[in-house]
């Protein structure tokens, strides 16, 4: 067997029909799949590859590949660019930066291409996924869309609403702004945590910033308490909703706290003259 921690991996568009078998497989591996009607054909990778969209595959020497990133040409905002509908990263390659540069990889091509922007969706309570998009990759976020896919039986989704964040990435996006050394005390929260239950943004006089947190640890809640998280997700869902049209935007995270005491939340901006009534 092969040594993960070693073995070379090539990021590259698949160009093979054995490519797009082997990024087949590493998308049920990524996501513990056993219902074959999420699989995406191999019709629809070739055909999204040559017209416009992006498959890139984590390759291995043997031709197996670690992970995989598929996206499509679409709009965004009016904008042209990739859509990108699935990364995944199979569990024994996990933790190796592998997401992180398929993504880097899609952004330098879709700039390369003169595409504007490149779009990927997310669980909004998933605060590794969030650090990871807002942070690493630096991307923003101004849509929620509520229950995206319908219900789902995959390890990550079964039981829950499928609610995302839709995650947009564009070269050259603007400083941002900069935060209090303490910005859980400094900045108001559009959620209470005790309920947990969103605050209407009104109410506190519609500031440039402010925080909407989300459980520090979604998987170990659900495990112990899957009605709060629940909550979570409803009063997240109402909160974001609120804000989004009000003209903010999420452009980052904050942490604060270890262990049970961990918090995090979203960073919310939103600039002058913005926003609806």
């Amino acid at each position: 067997m092969s040594d993960p921690t070693i073995e070379p991996i090539v990021i590259r568009r698949a160009e093979s029909p054995a490519d797009y078998i082997a990024c087949q497989d590493a998308q049920r591996r990524s996501w513990g799949l056993v219902d074959e009607s999420y699989v995406v054909p191999v019709a629809t990778l070739v055909g999204a590859n040559l017209h416009g969209g992006l498959v890139l595959g984590a390759f291995l020497e043997d031709g197996t590949a670690a992970g995989l990133s598929f996206a499509f040409l679409g709009k965004i905002d009016g904008m042209l660019g990739l859509y990108s509908q699935l990364t995944g990263v199979v569990p024994e390659y996990q933790g190796r930066g592998l997401g992180r540069r398929m993504k880097q990889a899609q952004f330098m091509i879709a700039e390369a291409e003169g595409l504007a922007c490149v779009a990927w969706a997310f669980d909004p309570l998933q605060a590794g996924n969030a650090r990871f998009n807002l942070e690493t990759l630096q991307a923003t976020a101004s849509h929620y869309v509520v229950d995206m896919y319908g219900p789902r039986t995959d390890d990550l989704n079964a039981g829950t609403p499928t609610d995302r964040l839709i995650a947009v990435w564009e070269p050259g996006q603007p400083t941002r702004p900069a935060l209090p050394d303490r910005p859980f005390e400094a900045l108001p929260s559009l959620i209470d945590p005790d309920g947990p239950a969103a605050r209407p943004i009104e109410g506190q006089g519609m500031p440039p910033l402010a925080l909407l947190e989300i459980p520090g640890d979604l998987a170990a809640l659900r495990a112990s308490a899957p009605e709060r998280a629940n909550r979570w997700r409803l009063a997240a869902r109402g909160a974001f909703e609120d804000a989004f049209g009000k003209g903010y935007r999420a452009v980052g995270t904050v942490r604060a706290g270890d262990g049970e005491e961990r918090r995090q939340a979203y960073v919310l901006h939103r600039p002058p003259g913005e926003g609806a009534g």
